[in-house]
């Protein structure tokens, strides 16, 4: 029978420390990690601002022991939120069994009744039903849906001869200097090949609205909206600093101490230096704010 590996409390200990800048004792790491786990605990039940000019949605996937069930798979749902001066905050993470839009409906409820209530706009990837969780919860705000997500899907479903051709063009898409530019050299995506790749074109003609969305933006933060590539750097982070790539977590208390301590390492880092671009139009998304929500005063309460 083959042995089930898990991270060890020796391995523990070594990751903790390179997190915290230290080097800890077993025991002194035993009595840390009480304290660490009522940290994280804190963590991801804090107040939030009320608003934030975008939030991103994405996760990633950690193996975990759970007693009785072996090592199974679990779906970490991770939420960053951007304010208008350009100031990131990890709004917060979530261990479920698998990722849903259920799952992320949850997420977001609990997300407005810790105090996050005003939105522009959500950049997510394409998991069906998420739009529509988000406008339930959000029905104000805006969906983006990422670029690089769908180009990447795109190119998996042509021939590997057409891959760099079909890219060029889906590029001259996003990458326009204008929405018109880009509905019009998105006809000439359909054009060029709908009739071999239906499917394909189907979905950034029927999704071209979400697709552009961050047209509706300064020119300045195009870059940040158009795909969620601010998000996978974080997870990417994430994943090194926690050094966990290859090893299986006791259980889920573990996930949440390493994303607790690595969330507070990352937010203590874009302290130091905000997105730039922001602050040339913190007053713009500050007004679109005001605007977006002033019609009318957003009264729905969820109680997921």
């Amino acid at each position: 029978m083959r042995e089930v590996q898990v991270l060890s409390q020796r391995k523990a200990a070594e990751i903790l420390s390179l997190l915290l800048g230290h080097r800890y004792s077993h025991e002194t790491l035993s009595a840390l990690t009480d304290q660490v786990l009522e940290a994280a605990g804190a963590f991801r039940t804090r107040l939030l601002p009320e608003e934030m000019a975008f939030v991103y949605l994405d996760g990633l996937s950690l193996k975990v022991f759970r007693e009785g069930e072996g090592i199974v798979r679990e779906s970490v749902y991770v939420a960053l939120g951007i304010a208008p001066d350009g100031e990131r905050r990890v709004l917060g993470f979530w261990l479920l069994p698998t990722e849903s839009a259920l799952g992320w409906e949850g997420v977001l409820g609990e997300l407005w009744q810790r105090g996050l209530r005003r939105v522009l706009l959500f950049i997510t990837d394409g998991l069906p039903g998420l739009p529509e969780a988000i406008r339930r919860v959000y029905p104000q705000a805006e969906w983006q849906r990422c670029v690089v997500h769908g180009v990447r899907w795109s190119l998996s479903q042509v021939r590997a001869r057409d891959r760099a051709l079909l890219a060029e063009d889906l590029r001259r898409v996003y990458g326009a200097e204008s929405r018109e530019e880009a509905l019009g050299a998105l006809e000439e995506v359909k054009a060029a090949w709908g009739s071999r790749y239906p499917g394909v074109v189907g979905l950034w003609v029927q999704d071209s609205g979400a697709f552009l969305r961050f047209y509706g933006y300064p020119k300045v933060l195009w870059p940040y909206l158009r795909s969620t590539n601010l998000m996978e750097r974080f997870i990417r982070e994430v994943r090194r600093g926690t050094k966990v790539r290859d090893h299986k977590f006791p259980k889920e208390e573990a996930v949440y101490k390493l994303l607790y301590l690595e969330s507070e390492r990352q937010e203590g880092r874009w302290a130091e230096r905000k997105l730039k671009g922001f602050s040339e139009v913190k007053e713009v998304l500050e007004k679109m704010l005001q605007e977006r929500y002033a019609p009318r005063t957003q009264t729905l309460t969820h109680n997921s």
